[in-house]
């Protein structure tokens, strides 16, 4: 949801503006000349000369404001006044030391400059110098001096330099970081925080903040398939966007706790840092919400992937790219949504070097949702548009209620499903909940899901279906709906794809396992945990081997709906249940605890821009997995003061994890147990499970005490699933009672026709069959 920073035009300015400097200078190369190797510290130009201020030079005090003009170049080394010629009035003096034949003070140079009416000194030495002197006076090495002599050259008459220079303000000096974060700004929002971490997560680190920035919330993440992470934050709008990376060989390794030094990589939604769009502005084209995606490797760049960037005005969405991964983005396209008035938007990249997929909201009229695809990488998103909620759905989930969008995912796998777009959203179960304009009546969550996606084809075609509902007419067990706030949806290296949402209470998750057209009952994650009964919202998940998937979300410690909890004795943690069998018909899931230190205190609002509650957390955070399959967080965190964006990841990957198996939609499980009526009175007990999306497994167990019937299957040898009737057929040899036996089981799914049925016959002579009395039987 749009989050507005109301400001000031003084405090708009703020936004882009940082304590006083202090530390190195830096001289650029103007009009197009050649241009110095150096990438450090470079104040405006990407490439630069560093330069040390003579602390003793300019009555003490560096420059307030950048000097351009000529360097004039003294042959002799400006040891004598009539060393520096006439042209140098108004110009910029180099002297080389080297070029010294006997002892000269420094501040005698500076003073020789100054009286030919020189600006500034540059002296070439490769050690500090003091100079003291009313003219300011910098020192750059011998090499960047033979640089500025032979490179840029100058005119053997007058000594005028061929290009022009600039001497920039000091670059401010980034402060120490506890975890070797870097390129951060002197002035910080918050004080850097390093927490103690949590048996299976690094400390909770911050990420550093520009002290103007105000906020960062909402944090997206990414991890593209050579592992560099990129996290993004929103300040409001029209603050616009923060972005930092952590990219191994750049920014150096995992510290000995495993906290990561990520770099502060500035404003994506102003370019890089500024752009002359934010300099005349004193704005940030966004901010309300933002999103970002990763393509794959480029062969044509490096073999760098394309990182795109979206950010929503108040009405708008901004989009960009970086293509050397975020040290520079291209300049921000201001109108990317081809729908005006819209609202939170999300993007997912295709396993291509520069496909993207938009979706957003139309926010002010039919509430439908739109999906843009760009084919530059996330400049544009004009190569193909869908519009998600079909028209049977729409009665239900369109005005006045509408709906809430969660994330749009592409299918990026190796399986026939690849290309299929998945969009996840809750809405009412029905007309007459939608007829209620409630969010509470928000009771249902709906895939809508495009199928046979072609990148020659702009047109994207959906449909939709209804994978829960709470119920008609209900409020769910929580009274609060499904709007808490974002629905969450993955997709695994093998095309099963997963989906999660918070009724407030309790966090729910589902699965498929043929391309979203039919999902597995829902499962509570909080069930059964010490999260059960409380307050927990604004799930996230995330999906990579086959069944490995995470859910993270934040979890109170206290009973009742997270907007209206005790204000003072609520406190909030990051929680994440794991899976590495999400797709099984019984996936186990382990939940643990990830932040090492309570994030917030107090109410959680889920009611977006309009919410009355505590909206400090803002409306939603994210999780991804690695290239390790180690699970990445970022979250927001007011713990010590303004919310700002924090950091940890899983110190080992699950134990168990599979690489290997089945395309979803090849594979077959099956499972079930329960009670059906005894062959000769009483009631006999089942038990079964098979699953070939991996190695294959099976087991079958049936008792019938009233005939004497113990049976314990030891292999089973073929499985037939019978797709239109549901049911699955197993054979395979056993034991009834010890004696060697084969059998047959037939069962078929509860779940699509009430309430099942359990068919046994074993070569012993027994045979059984009949309805379920209890329990279920799931077939997919």
């Amino acid at each position: 949801m749009k989050n507005l920073l109301i400001l000031s035009c003084c405090g708009a300015i703020l936004l882009l503006t940082v304590a006083p400097l202090a530390a190195q200078n830096s001289v650029d190369v103007l009009n197009s000349g050649p241009q110095p190797t150096n990438t450090a510290g470079c104040a405006v130009n990407p490439q630069c000369i560093p330069a040390v201020w003579s602390t003793t030079s300019n009555a003490g005090t560096d420059i307030s404001s950048p000097i351009t003009a000529s360097f004039v170049f003294d042959t002799n080394g400006g040891a004598l006044p009539i060393d520096f010629p006439s042209a140098t009035s108004g110009q910029i003096c180099l002297a080389d030391t080297r070029d010294l034949t006997g002892t000269t003070l420094f501040a005698q140079i500076a003073a020789n400059c100054q009286a030919a009416r020189g600006v500034a000194l540059l002296l070439i030495r490769d050690s500090a110098a003091t100079a003291p002197s009313t003219i300011p006076v910098f020192v750059i090495s011998t090499a960047d001096g033979d640089f500025l002599r032979n490179s840029v050259g100058f005119d053997t008459t007058t000594g005028i330099s061929n290009y022009p220079i600039r001497i920039n303000v000091a670059k401010a000096t980034p402060p120490s970081n506890p975890t070797g974060q870097h390129n951060c700004p002197t002035g910080q929002a918050a004080t850097a925080y390093v927490g103690t971490g949590t048996a299976n997560y690094t400390p909770s680190e911050s990420l550093c903040l520009p002290a103007g920035a105000g906020q960062a919330v909402e944090p997206s993440m990414i991890v593209d398939s050579q592992g560099d992470i990129y996290v993004e934050s929103i300040r409001g709008v029209p603050g616009g966007l923060d972005l930092w990376r952590w990219n191994k060989a750049a920014d150096r390794g995992p510290n000995a706790d495993g906290t990561l030094p990520f770099k502060y990589e500035g404003q994506p939604d102003c370019g890089m840092f500024v752009t002359p769009f934010c300099t005349q502005s004193g704005l940030a084209p966004g901010g309300g919400d933002g999103d970002l995606a990763v393509n794959t490797p480029d062969p044509s760049n490096s073999n760098i992937p394309n990182l795109a960037v979206v950010s929503l005005a108040a009405a708008e969405v901004t989009g960009s790219h970086s293509t050397n991964r975020a040290d520079t983005f291209s300049t921000p396209n201001p109108a990317t949504a081809g729908v005006p008035f819209d609202d939170r938007m999300w993007i997912d990249s295709s396993n291509d070097p520069s496909h993207v997929y938009m979706e957003y909201h139309d926010f002010g009229t039919t509430s439908q949702i739109f999906v843009q695809r760009s084919a530059d990488g996330g400049e544009t998103y004009t190569d193909a548009l869908g519009t998600v909620v079909d028209a049977a759905t729409e009665p239900s989930v369109g005005p006045p209620t509408g709906n809430i969008a969660g994330q749009i995912k592409v299918d990026n796998t190796s399986c026939s499903s690849h290309g299929n777009l998945y969009q996840i959203f809750v809405g009412p179960d029905n007309p007459t909940d939608n007829s209620k304009n409630s969010s509470a009546y928000m009771n249902a969550t709906y895939v809508g899901v495009a199928t046979a996606v072609s990148l020659t084809n702009p047109t994207l075609t959906f449909t939709d279906y209804k994978i829960f509902s709470c119920g008609a007419g209900s409020t769910c067990p929580s009274g609060a709906g499904l709007g808490n706030l974002f629905p969450g949806l993955a997709v695994d290296n093998f095309g099963y794809v997963y989906a999660t949402w918070s009724d407030n209470n309790d966090i729910y998750y589902s699965f498929s396992t043929n391309h979203g057209t039919r999902w597995s009952q829902a499962i509570k994650l909080t069930q059964n945990t010490s999260q059960a009964g409380k307050s927990n919202v604004f799930p996230w998940i995330a999906a990579d081997a086959n069944g490995h998937v995470a859910v993270a979300w934040y979890g109170a410690d206290q009973v009742g709906n997270s907007n209206t909890v005790s204000a003072t004795n609520t406190h909030w943690n990051v929680f994440v249940a794991e899976s590495i069998n999400g797709h099984a018909v019984s996936p186990t899931f382990t939940v643990s605890q990830a932040t090492d230190h309570s994030n917030h205190t107090g109410q959680i609002s889920t009611g977006g821009l309009t919410g009355a509650s505590d909206r400090s957390l803002a409306d939603f955070f994210q999780i991804g997995i690695d290239p390790s399959h180690l699970v990445n967080i970022a979250f927001a965190d007011n713990h010590a003061g303004p919310s700002v964006t924090y950091f940890t990841r899983e110190k080992s990957a699950a134990a168990g994890i599979t690489t290997g198996g089945k395309c979803a939609g090849t594979s077959h499980e099956a499972g079930g147990n329960g009670h059906q009526n005894g062959k000769h009175g009483g009631q006999a007990q089942f038990s079964f499970s098979y699953d070939d999306s991996n190695q294959t497994t099976g087991t079958a167990s049936y008792t019938d005490s009233g005939s004497g019937v113990v049976f314990q299957a030891t292999q089973i040898t073929a499985a037939t699933v019978d797709n239109v009737a549901h049911t699955v057929t197993l054979t395979g040899s056993g034991t009834d009672n010890r004696v060697p036996v084969t059998f047959t089981i037939i069962a078929a799914d509860s779940s699509l026709a009430a309430p099942g049925s359990f068919t046994i016959t074993l070569t012993d002579g027994y045979t059984n069959s009949g309805n379920l009395l209890d329990g279920s039987v799931t077939v997919y």
